[in-house]
């Protein structure tokens, strides 16, 4: 039987689709060879049952990754520092019994009962005597807060202020010498029936740093030290800002500068820091009330 031209035609198509189809089979059979060949084993044991994938070990290493000194395996020569295995068991402890004694200074856990047990009610036997209640002392209660504000004004280096300038300068900024040789600040308004109270003070900066009447004349020193305690009579940003004028005014008048309470110069920043605390004062102090 003779095939004609087209029933030819034909079957070379089918016999080449064949071949085409033999071809892309073999192809993804290569492919998922070298895939598999390529993935590394997983695990050594299927999951038991309640485990997941993920809870199984993986076996396939035994080494740890530390930072600079890379994956550590058993055969490395810090395995056995770094290497460890802990085993983990749990803590048995027997209840003590009273008449046992206690060695050491061991404490036994209290046992703790089950959660559906029942409450054992413990009842006082008769005759016997109602336990005393404990008083329980209420915790003290800590202060408000506070702080001591510092300020110095220092004369140039190898200079000195005169004793009878800071007096007379001293009078013209409303201070007052005190008792004790303090020259003292109080707010601008006064109240008549009250007795007004200080804002800051001014010493100097010798030995015993008081201002003695008597020798005021022949005193010199290098500098003067105004301080103040917070909260006080004013509000404590208002107060920080007197204090601060009166620094200026009497670097001012005395030919010196404003430094803080290690002599270092004051800068605006200085300033601003010193300002930022007295308003982080002010806040700790409404959250205390």
């Amino acid at each position: 039987m003779e095939l004609d031209k087209t029933q030819l035609q034909w079957l070379l198509a089918g016999i080449g689709v064949i071949v085409v189809a033999l071809i892309y089979l073999w192809g993804i059979r290569t492919r998922i060879k070298e895939e598999l060949r390529r993935r590394p084993r997983r695990m050594e044991r299927e999951p038991a049952l309640g485990e997941t994938p993920g809870s199984v070990p993986d076996q396939t290493t035994n080494d740890r990754y530390f930072g600079e000194l890379g994956h550590i395996t058993p055969e490395h020569h810090l395995a056995d520092k770094v290497l460890v295995d802990v085993e983990i068991r749990p803590i048995q402890r027997k209840p003590t019994h009273s008449g046992s004694a206690q060695t050491g200074n061991v404490e036994t856990a209290p046992e703790i009962a089950p959660e559906n047990a029942p409450a054992t009610e413990t009842r006082p036997t008769p005759g016997a005597s109602e336990p005393a209640t404990e008083t329980r002392q209420q915790p003290a209660l800590s202060p408000p807060p506070s702080m001591t504000v510092a300020l110095t004004v220092m004369a140039p280096r190898q200079q000195f202020f005169n004793g009878n300038r800071i007096q007379e300068i001293a009078g013209e900024l409303g201070f007052r010498l005190n008792a004790e040789g303090l020259f003292e600040r109080f707010p601008d308004e006064e109240t008549v029936d009250e007795a007004p109270e200080l804002v800051f003070s001014m010493a100097h900066l010798r030995k015993p740093g008081s201002f003695e009447p008597q020798t005021l004349a022949d005193l010199t020193t290098p500098g003067l030290l105004l301080f103040m305690r917070l909260p006080g009579p004013l509000e404590s940003i208002k107060a920080l800002e007197l204090l601060v004028i009166t620094a200026d005014q009497l670097a001012r008048k005395l030919g010196g500068v404003i430094c803080d309470e290690r002599r270092n110069r004051m800068t605006n920043q200085a300033l601003m820091h010193l300002r930022g605390e007295v308003l982080d004062l002010e806040r700790r102090r409404r959250l205390w009330v």
